[in-house]
């Protein structure tokens, strides 16, 4: 009982209570400017001592304002009171400590700050990106968060009496000093240079905070007058065209291929299938990604309209969409739909986007036989797996004409291909292995197109292969694709193919809102509508400006009118302005000697259309 009692005691009145909080915070501080510098010599190798001290000032700041803040907490008030703050302390110095942890992992896989919003989409899809974590948790990770446990859990008390005895009481006059000093500091944790990205610059939790409040501010209010009316009132439908016969439509849609011409130098051709066909199909100059997603690219290519630019995976959402999409077009002229995909189905709520896309039947990896095939990721098998089932479809389910959309998964991130000889495209590992997916698919587009020749459909079909979005490396300092704006994350590969016609170059850009109407040109029919979509590619009218838009929301933005592309950062960093026609890399920022009035037409398209989006979808939402 005495001992209990001790134990109790010990609890509610904890000794050495300001060693131990030193002896808690300073690791934790410390913790936070160590991240930040490795990210600074990883992202911004050579830079020197004003550079180092810009990107990590933040760092320093809130470290210094942590101590502080608890320091100054714990100081004041009766004995209760200094050890509920004690003991809140170390609960949130735990906390921020693993935050760091995963905070720093995360933007040195992907070169973006964790996000509210990112944490949230990561939540819904636990149990989907189980097997990403998985691959992602590696023994640096797992170290760090070990070491977090040590020093916030077990070092205070170990250590805390030796500190204290250090440690003179601080006088009333100082211990308000000391508050004061620590609200000062979070303050000045959220100035960061102009002259460096605020999202790299900033603390991982002022970010955090500050985050939301950018997004908010972002855009403008006000949609352009009549687009709300434009989702009630608009009807479309297909009309065969006259004197023209009805043919099938397959869809590829390549996972995470960003087009060759992004590429660095190769040993050899990376997609000699693509390229072949390509000489032989309708091509626009440069094809691009409107959002780079994978669920959002899947409803610009089927719906020929904007995606909803969120992080909820609204298109999955029955009747989120305001128009019919093309599966749901086709089907109301005697077609038989299907999406199939070699990834899982429960992945974004794919089986769901498929039907709100219009599809009638859906087919996922999971249900398909495994025997021979290796895994592509954390989620998917190699794209080969769904030649069996396509062909099982067009032979016994179909009995007209129809259309088949294939979603690819061998190119996503983490690239690890199975059972399959690498090739040595590029010295760099990580790149060479997405190399070596995209090489993968590549074939697989040629073993489709010699599956319909097998079959005797190859004529009677007309076939889109498109990206889906592009993929960075740290070419401009992020990798993977959803906030990749520069050309390696939206520029794709992009044709029609359609046996009967042959190759059409055209001379300028076109996104995927195009492909939509263009299939309907090419397969035999007139698309009715009352809603302005892009012009088909055989149309001769022009498709620019062309708007990207990352997927997070105030993150970025970019207009690409004929060769010049805008990159809008919204005040994170200065504006930029690149000439594609000489400068495809993007590595000559051309906005100081730009028309300052070209760019601030080409941003407020940028982000009129955004709000314009949102307004669309709203109406939609509300009338369905």
């Amino acid at each position: 009982m005495t001992v209990r009692r001790e134990f109790i005691f010990r609890l509610l009145a904890p000794r050495h209570m300001r060693g131990r909080l030193l002896v808690l915070l300073v690791p934790v501080a410390i913790l936070g400017v160590v991240l930040k510098l490795i990210r600074v010599v990883e992202f911004y190798p050579g830079s020197g001592l004003l550079g180092i001290a810009e990107r990590s000032w933040s760092e320093v700041a809130f470290g210094a304002a942590w101590i502080l803040f608890w320091g100054g907490l714990c100081a004041v008030g009766a004995r209760w009171w200094r050890t509920m703050v004690f003991y809140a302390a170390h609960l949130a110095s735990c906390v921020l400590g693993i935050f760091l942890v995963i905070s720093h992992q995360y933007v040195m896989k992907t070169g973006n700050p964790l996000t509210w919003d990112q944490i949230a989409y990561a939540w819904r899809g636990r149990g989907q990106l189980a097997g990403l974590l998985g691959a992602e948790a590696d023994a640096v990770t797992i170290g760090l968060i070990v070491g977090v446990a040590v020093f916030t859990l077990i070092l205070p008390g170990v250590l805390g009496g030796t500190v204290s005895r250090f440690l003179r009481s601080p006088s009333r006059g100082l211990r308000r000093a000391v508050i004061a000093g620590a609200a000062v500091l979070l303050a000045a944790s959220t100035w960061s240079a102009p002259t460096v990205s605020a999202a790299f610059a900033l603390a991982a939790p002022v970010q955090l905070v500050v985050s939301p409040i950018r997004e908010a501010n972002a855009y403008p209010e006000t949609p352009t007058p009549g687009v709300v009316d434009d989702a009630r009132s608009s009807t479309t439908r297909l009309a065969p065209s006259a004197g023209e016969r009805q043919r099938n439509l397959v869809v590829i849609t390549l996972e995470s291929q960003r087009a060759t011409s992004t590429l660095p130098e190769t040993s050899q051709p990376v997609t000699p299938v693509l390229d072949a066909l390509a000489a032989e199909s309708i091509t626009p100059s440069r094809g691009y990604s409107l959002l780079p997603h994978t669920s959002k690219a899947l409803t610009a290519i089927h719906c020929g309209v904007t995606p909803p630019p969120d992080h909820a995976n609204t298109e999955a959402d029955a009747g989120s969409i305001p128009l019919p999409c093309l599966p749901e077009l086709l089907a109301a002229q005697g077609y038989e739909t299907a999406f199939l995909q070699s990834a899982t189905e429960n992945f974004e709520r794919r089986r769901s986007t498929a039907a709100n896309l219009g599809f009638g039947y859906f087919r996922a990896v999971d249900s398909m036989n495994k025997v021979g095939f290796d895994r592509a990721n954390y989620f998917g098998y190699e794209d080969d797996i769904l030649l069996g089932p396509a062909r099982d479809w067009l032979t016994t389910a179909r009995s007209g004409p129809f259309m088949l959309s294939l979603l690819t998964v061998t190119g996503h991130h983490d690239y690890r291909l199975e059972g399959h000889e690498p090739i040595d495209f590029v010295e760099d590992p990580l790149l060479n292995r997405y190399l070596n997916s995209i090489h993968y698919q590549d074939a697989f587009v040629g073993h489709v197109i010699d599956m319909f020749k097998s079959l005797g459909l190859y004529h009677d079909t007309v076939f889109v292969v498109v990206g889906d979005h592009g993929e960075g490396f740290g070419e401009h300092r992020i990798f993977q694709h959803d906030n990749t704006i520069y050309e390696e994350g939206i520029r794709v590969p992009y044709l029609v193919h359609d046996p009967e016609l042959g190759p059409v170059a055209l001379d300028e850009a076109a996104n995927q809102l195009a492909i939509l109407p263009t299939a309907v040109d090419a397969i035999g029919f007139d698309l009715v509508s009352g809603h302005a979509y892009q012009p088909s590619l055989l149309s001769g009218e022009a498709q620019g400006p062309l708007v990207a838009t990352c997927w997070k929301r105030g993150r970025c933005t970019a207009v690409i009118d004929g060769d010049r592309k805008l990159i809008h950062h919204f005040g994170d960093r200065r504006d930029e302005v690149f000439d594609l026609a000489t400068d495809t890399y993007e590595t000559e920022d051309l906005a100081t000697s730009t028309d300052p009035a070209w760019m601030a037409e080409m941003r407020d398209l940028a982000l009129q259309r955004y709000v314009d989006t949102e307004a669309w979808y709203a109406a939609g939402r509300a009338t369905s």
